[in-house]
């Protein structure tokens, strides 16, 4: 770990306290929603762990130091009205290079926090707008940036339908509804 990965990591007591039981569910950044499906017992001198499950079928044991860290709960409301303001925005397009873009999308998908994958959801939005606008159609997106531009959406739609109670293909069109909003 480098010294800037520890500076940015919080001190353990500042962490919003996850309980961690059977049957939560949390969010863990770019794999998307999980629930916590046991708590094995500790065993000797082997720190205690989480053991999650995601609807792909992956399953994902941490240290529960280390989970308490890596996930987050469920967006509620308040955070969901900041996902709407985010995708609402009209950013300008910045004139920052690809690889720098690519980047910075990068590290929102992988820091997986809602706010974020909302910035690359409506970004990537904008930008196929303004590529498929261009006479004769101009040049389309890089796959690596449109392949990171879905799972973010993605990502967030299932996010946004589990917190709502609906399907991630309404949750979708609500995303797609507030960046119309603002075209």
């Amino acid at each position: 770990m480098t010294s800037r990965q520890i500076a940015a990591s919080p001190p353990d007591d500042l962490l919003p306290a996850l309980k961690l039981a059977v049957g939560d569910v949390v969010v863990y950044a770019s794999h998307g929603i999980g629930c916590v499906e046991a708590r094995p017992a500790c065993r000797g001198d082997l720190p205690e762990t989480v053991v999650l499950g995601f609807e792909s079928g992956l399953k994902v044991t941490l240290p529960v130091s280390r989970a308490r860290r890596a996930l987050r709960s469920l967006s509620g409301e308040l955070e969901l009205e900041d996902v709407r303001r985010t995708l609402c925005a009209d950013v300008a397009p910045a004139g920052e290079s690809w690889l720098r873009r690519f980047r910075t999308m990068q590290e929102k998908v992988s820091a997986g926090l809602v706010t974020g994958l909302a910035e690359v959801v409506r970004d990537g939005v904008q930008q196929e707008r303004r590529l498929a606008a261009r006479a004769g159609g101009g040049r389309a997106t890089a796959p690596s940036e449109r392949h990171l531009y879905l799972q973010a959406r993605k990502l967030l739609a299932a996010e946004i339908a589990r917190a709502r109670g609906i399907e991630p293909e309404d949750a979708d069109v609500w995303i797609v509804e507030q960046i119309g909003e603002q075209a």
